[in-house]
This record gives C-alpha cells, sequence and structure tokens, in this order.
C-alpha cells in the first residue's frame, strides 16, 4: 500500500477550514495560528496536487474536488478517533459495547456464567443480548448485527466457531403420561402420542429426528416455539417432549416429569463469531469464551453418546 504524502494535522486543519469556511475560525478552534492552519492546508494541496479551497470574500470556500475530499477526510479522521478510542478501551475497557446473540437453552443456561464473570471484569461495558433461533443468529453474526452468538445448531461455515460445552437433550413425559409407565419405548410406541415440539426453524428438531428417527414424520405435533413453553406443556400433561437435561432438571427429581428410556443425544453448544478481529470489548469476551471451554473440556465424560446438530 502507497505511503499517504499528507498528515493527519494538514487534514484536520483542511475539515476545519472547510467546516466554518474561514481560516481565522478554524484556526482558533484548533488552538492554532492561522498562519499556520494556512501552510498545513496548501502543503495539504501540493500533496494531492489539487485546488481544494478557493477565496470567496473574506472567507474562503470548497472547490468541487475540495468539497469530495471534505468526506473522504472526515471519514479518516473518524478511523483515526477509533484507532485511539479502541487502544484506550484495550488498556482498561472501562466503556463500550457488546452485542451478543443466544439460542433459548444458550441463554437461559450456557451464557449467564460468562455474562456476568465478564460484566464483573468490565462493568462500563454496556451488554445487550438478543435471543432468536440458531439459524438467525447465525445470519445476524454474520452480517454483523451480532458480535458473536452461542447457538445449539450448525454453525455457518463462513464463521470461526469452537464447541463451549455439551448439553444433553433427553425425552420427558408427565408422570401421568401412558409413556412413563412403560419400562421400554421405542420410536414406534411414540407415534400413538403427541409431540410438543418448538417448530421447524428451531435446530432442536434435527436432534430430535435423530432420536425417534421415523416417528418423528408421524407422530402429532403440537409446535410450541419457544422451548419454556414446550417444558410447560410437557407440565401440564399435554403429550412428551425433547428438552435440555437442565432445563427439566427440577421436575424430573420431584417427579413430575419422567425421562423416556430412549438414548438422549448430546449436541453441542457453540460459539459463532466472525472471522475478523472485532472491537476490545468482543475480543475481551471471546477470550473468556476460549478459557471457559478449555475448563468445560475437563468436565465432559467419554459418555458414548453422539454429538448431535
Amino acid at each position: 500500500m502507497r505511503r499517504p504524502s499528507f498528515t493527519i494535522e494538514q487534514l484536520r486543519s483542511f475539515v476545519a477550514v472547510a467546516e466554518h469556511g474561514h481560516v481565522s475560525r478554524a484556526a482558533a478552534s484548533l488552538f492554532l495560528t492561522q498562519a499556520a492552519v494556512t501552510q498545513q492546508v496548501r502543503n495539504f494541496e501540493r500533496a494531492l496536487g489539487l485546488q481544494l479551497l478557493e477565496r470567496d470574500g473574506r472567507g474562503v470556500r470548497l472547490t468541487d474536488a475540495g468539497r469530495s475530499m471534505a468526506d473522504a477526510c472526515r471519514a479518516a479522521l473518524r478511523a483515526v478517533e477509533v484507532v485511539d478510542d479502541s487502544a484506550l478501551a484495550m488498556k482498561e475497557l472501562e466503556s463500550g459495547s457488546l452485542h451478543l446473540g443466544a439460542s433459548p437453552t444458550c441463554a437461559t443456561y450456557y451464557l449467564p456464567p460468562h455474562l456476568a464473570e465478564f460484566s464483573r471484569r468490565y462493568p462500563g461495558v454496556k451488554l445487550t443480548v438478543t435471543v432468536e433461533p440458531s439459524a438467525e443468529l447465525n445470519r445476524q453474526v454474520l452480517a454483523g448485527a451480532l458480535d458473536c452468538a452461542l447457538i445449539e445448531g450448525a454453525p455457518d461455515a463462513q464463521l470461526v466457531h469452537f464447541e463451549l460445552a455439551r448439553d444433553e437433550l433427553v425425552l420427558v413425559a408427565h408422570r401421568d403420561h401412558p409413556l412413563s409407565h412403560m419400562r421400554q419405548v421405542k420410536p414406534a410406541d411414540l407415534v400413538h402420542h403427541r409431540y410438543l415440539g418448538r417448530g421447524p426453524q428451531w435446530s432442536a428438531e434435527r436432534t430430535v429426528r435423530d432420536m425417534i428417527g421415523d416417528a418423528y414424520d408421524q407422530v402429532e405435533v403440537l409446535n410450541l416455539g419457544h422451548p419454556e413453553y414446550v417444558r410447560a406443556a410437557a407440565v401440564a400433561g399435554l403429550g412428551f417432549a425433547a428438552l435440555s437435561k437442565r432445563a427439566v432438571a427440577s421436575e424430573i427429581h420431584t417427579g413430575l416429569l419422567r425421562r423416556l428410556p430412549i438414548r438422549p443425544l448430546l449436541r453441542s453448544i457453540t460459539a459463532v463469531r466472525r472471522a475478523d478481529r472485532g472491537g476490545p470489548s468482543q475480543e475481551a469476551f471471546w477470550d473468556l469464551l476460549t478459557r471457559g471451554a478449555v475448563a468445560a473440556s475437563t468436565r465432559i465424560s467419554a459418555d458414548g453418546y453422539a454429538a448431535g446438530g
């Protein structure tokens, strides 16, 4: 890349004159002498080989080239400000913002501990969390609307990703449900009962299809969207459901819900982000997640279950 033949000071002087329409006012705003600003602008014009200003009575006005260059110079100065802000933030992270995404299960059970630790370390960073299905989170991260996200489904191939944890998906039903009284439950037995699902846009449904095979396409389905609605419907006895073991641990412990004797599946909880380097808040949070994944990997037992998508 060719090295610029002008300086940041020349850019600042030119933009100040362009905004004030007068050299002396521009000089006052920059706390410089009028002669210094005039010299900076002349050197800038000489470096570009363009006339940017012309006399207009007692002031100056932009030429056509000057108007075009003024916008480019403002953008360049803003980029310099971002560098300064980023450097300061990297030192202290006293301010800034972090825009995260999470699927419902991730938002409930996997994101909060990391978010709490990040907030303790960097209380000045403003946090926002968007809760959506995994496919929508992939799209928003790729588009740059979110800094990073935790998802249950497959990551977009264009995103950087790593497995943060494993989530166990189990089939459950109310203790009074007919399936709860069966010692053995085969997928064929499920077709006679209502399945409480999320809907085709939710990645967990692909894992459920892997669990129960052809029965998935034969059962009566009541789609409820958010997994919390699915859990509430299962507790009410409306049918059987596939839910994160963490989501129903209390109900299983009290006996209100019973696990059906069908092999559960482990599905990946995955962190995703764009490949390009982000802002200091994003990089600090990603570093925290990475170290969390290393710690979590030591707790995963070799139980032989297949990982769900």
